[in-house]
This record gives C-alpha cells, sequence and structure tokens, in this order.
C-alpha cells in the first residue's frame, strides 16, 4: 500500500502543473480549485496496474486525498516565496530550455519519419525484379559463399598509413601497431581484428581489397570514406550455399541501403553539403560520444561497417 501511495503522489504531483480549473470544483485549497475534470485526467494518466484500484470508491477517496495534500504543498511553498528564489528560477528555466529541445528533436524526428517512409515508397523500394536480378548478378557469392575475419589498422591520412605499412613490412607485429595507432576504437583494443563478415557486410573498398588476399596476406594502402587502411587476412571459412529465397530478404534490404546511398549523396549536392571534419577535434572530449564496449550493442558498428 506504501508504495501504491508513493506512485499516485508523484503522478498527481507530475500532473498538477498545466491541468487548467475545468469541470466541477470537487475540492478547494484557498483559491485554488481541484476539478472533476482534473482528477479524471490524472486518474487516466495513472499505469493500468493502478486503474482497477481507481474505480473503487475507497481507491479514487485516496487519490483524491493525495491530490490535496499536493496542492497545499505547493501553496505553501508559494506562500513561502519558493517560486521566486533564484534557484527554483533557474531549474525552471532549465526545465523549459530542455524541453524546447526535445520537442525540436520530435518535429524532426517525426519529419524524418514520415519522409523517409513517403521516399521509399516513391523512389527507394527494391521490387521482386530487382532482388532477383542481384541474385543472379551476384551467384556466386550465395552460392559459394566465404566468410572472412581480418585485422586492420585505420589511421586518418595517407601519409601515416604508409608508415604503418612500412613497419609491417619490416616486420614489427601487426596487432602492437593497431593497438597503438589505429583510430578505430572498437577493433583497437583487439589487436584490429573485424570479423567474421561476408561480401556486403563492408563498404565496397574495404571488401575489394580484403577477400582476394591470401590468409596472411597484408593489403596496400585502403582508402574508404573512413581513412585509410592496412589489412591482414588471418583466417577464410566457406559457407553453406543459400537459395533466392534463403537471400531474398537480405538482398531486398541491401538494395534499399544503397538506394538511400545514391539518394543521400545526391541531396548533399543538392543542398550544397560541406563539412568540417578538422572541427571535431576541437569539441572538448566529454562532448564527444564515448565507443561502446567489446560485446556491448553497438559493438559491430566498426569504422568498415556499411
Amino acid at each position: 500500500m506504501k508504495k501504491t501511495l508513493c506512485l499516485l503522489s508523484s503522478l498527481i504531483f507530475a500532473g498538477l502543473c498545466g491541468c487548467g480549473p475545468q469541470g466541477k470544483a470537487i475540492a478547494r485549497i484557498g483559491k485554488t480549485k481541484i476539478t472533476s475534470k482534473m482528477v479524471e485526467e490524472r486518474i487516466m494518466d495513472a499505469p493500468p496496474a493502478y486503474q482497477s484500484y481507481l474505480t473503487t470508491s475507497a481507491g479514487r477517496k485516496q487519490f483524491l486525498d493525495l491530490l490535496v495534500r499536493e496542492r497545499i504543498v505547493v501553496e505553501a511553498a508559494k506562500k513561502a516565496g519558493v517560486n521566486k528564489r533564484d534557484e527554483y528560477k533557474k531549474a525552471v528555466a532549465d526545465y523549459k530550455k530542455e524541453q524546447a529541445r526535445k520537442f525540436k528533436e520530435y518535429q524532426e524526428s517525426l519529419l524524418m519519419e514520415l519522409y523517409v517512409r513517403e521516399l521509399h515508397d516513391k523512389e527507394l523500394n527494391a521490387t521482386d525484379k530487382d532482388v532477383e536480378s542481384y541474385y543472379a548478378e551476384h551467384k556466386d557469392e550465395f552460392t559459394r559463399p566465404l566468410e572472412v575475419t581480418a585485422k586492420h589498422i585505420l589511421v586518418p591520412t595517407r601519409q601515416e598509413a604508409e608508415k604503418v605499412l612500412e613497419r609491417v613490412k619490416s616486420g614489427e607485429d601487426f596487432s602492437k601497431i593497431a593497438k597503438e595507432v589505429s583510430t578505430d576504437p572498437i577493433s583497437a583494443g583487439r589487436g584490429g581484428e573485424i570479423g567474421p563478415f561476408r561480401r556486403g557486410d563492408l563498404v565496397p573498398e574495404f571488401e575489394k581489397a580484403v577477400f582476394p588476399l591470401k590468409v596472411g596476406e597484408v593489403s596496400g594502402i585502403v582508402e574508404t570514406q573512413f581513412g585509410f587502411h592496412v589489412i591482414k587476412k588471418i583466417n577464410q571459412k566457406a559457407l553453406p550455399p543459400r537459395s533466392f529465397e534463403e537471400a531474398r530478404s537480405e538482398i531486398k534490404k541491401f538494395i534499399e541501403k544503397n538506394k538511400f546511398d545514391a539518394w543521400l549523396e545526391k541531396a548533399k549536392t543538392e543542398f550544397n553539403v560541406k563539412v568540417d571534419y578538422g572541427m571535431l577535434s576541437k569539441l572538448p572530449v566529454q562532448a564527444m560520444p564515448q565507443a561502446p564496449a567489446a560485446g556491448q550493442p553497438g559493438d559491430e558498428q566498426q569504422p568498415v561497417k556499411k
């Protein structure tokens, strides 16, 4: 019962602000009214687990008593001038600012959701013919699929990549170099290891370089959208063949993602997009998103993933 009281109290207190005096007054605290409409709205906002309790006369009486008690505290706080204190005003201003930010985020998120849905239906949708054609054109990838594990060292410039390649060719341990200089926060701690992965999992430039390698062989310098890589293939395994029906859903998603990527590149030109990635290094460390720990959600999103 104590838990019920606490929850009901918090629900009421959270709902007091912004509820206009609608309906017939059911209680008065000085000049402030608690209306039947206000009580009805608060009851509707209660969690489903408490709804049945609030249909009883005892539950509704307890609920109203709690609402009155909270209202008394609010009125007493106003009389004491708490609402005029700097601490209170600052907290309210900060809350309003945060709510405004969240509201803007919601508006933009809704815009994106509605537009992408429309865009998918008009331009991005992969037809059955698209999927069938892709399977036919890449049949070897499905009838003789390979699974590869590799290590890579990612650096921001070609000059740094050249130095990395020199160190690897001179016989230095690949994993040791990756831990020292790779800017991939996910794989660096594992000595640069990524995978296992199949064709279509990684960005095309990376795949084009890694799949032809022999196990143990090191690539040249490979440039992708993420920077410059030096790659070493460490394992390759043949997988069971996949029929068209087994691969259909994956192919459809892959085609639609590629269509969206192409649309995005076109939109960048249309909207004259310019990005200064150099500014990232000037951001305070605490403002930068932290890399997920190994094994946590997001671990698979490495800088070579599509």
